[in-house]
């Protein structure tokens, strides 16, 4: 059985987000890879990077690894309905907040 991933253009490189890398989304970009949205963020503040983005960025980092690890988990789950049902709840809720840090992120930009 063979798995589809989902894929995205990179808002700032161009190249593929593909479900299951560590990405973020951001309002006026769509999807990003992680390492782009830093690379970006080491340009805008070639001075240094302010500490409340500075900890925005490791948040969503963090996040989204956390978010890759359960769409892992629920594969590994196989057909587990309630299994699925718990991790499905935990993702979301984790997308939700990923979501407001990346937003905020936005702000700094």
């Amino acid at each position: 059985m063979s798995e589809e991933f989902k894929t995205w253009k990179c808002g700032f490189c161009g190249g593929p987000v593909i479900e299951g890398q560590r990405f973020a989304w951001l309002p006026d970009k769509g999807y990003v890879h992680i390492e782009c949205l830093h690379k970006h963020v080491r340009s805008k503040y070639p001075g240094g990077i302010p500490a409340r983005l500075w900890a925005l960025l490791n948040v969503t980092e963090a996040l989204s690894y956390t978010i890759v690890r359960i769409k892992q988990a629920q594969r590994e789950a196989g057909e587990d309905e309630e299994t699925q049902k718990l991790l499905i709840k935990i993702r979301r809720a984790i997308e939700d907040l990923e979501t407001e840090v990346d937003k905020e992120i936005a702000l700094h930009l």
